[in-house]
């Protein structure tokens, strides 16, 4: 499980990036616009902004957590935190979303580190 979780955070990185350029009504509209300072003051611009952005994110997560698994053979406690840290207030504010993955892989992601810290 140590091995997969690093690379389900870089899938589910990957499915950000995928359902914000497939499912955006306005990356479209910002390139016509000339990009440069597209997207303040408009809502949805701004929330499909910070939702792809948001996708950087957890590529940073997963790639670095992928690499310590492969110098350290440990996956570090801190990725099921900070995935934790993002997924449960993001389950209170917006319940229909995918909070529930990074909470199962949050989850996942501690029992691996506990299991690597005992062996």
């Amino acid at each position: 499980m140590t091995r997969w979780i690093p690379r389900l955070v870089i899938g589910l990185a990957a499915l950000h990036f995928a359902v914000s350029l497939i499912a955006s009504s306005t990356f479209d509209d910002m390139a016509r616009d000339g990009l440069w300072n597209a997207a303040p003051g408009e809502p949805l611009r701004e929330y499909e902004m910070w939702f792809f952005l948001a996708g950087f994110g957890l590529l940073g997560l997963g790639t670095l957590s992928g690499h310590i698994v492969r110098e350290t053979g440990r996956l570090p406690a801190q990725l099921g935190w900070y995935l934790l840290s993002i997924g449960v207030p993001l389950q209170i504010l917006y319940p229909v979303s995918g909070a529930p993955g990074l909470i199962v892989l949050g989850v996942l992601a501690l029992i691996a580190a506990r299991r690597d810290s005992a062996a």
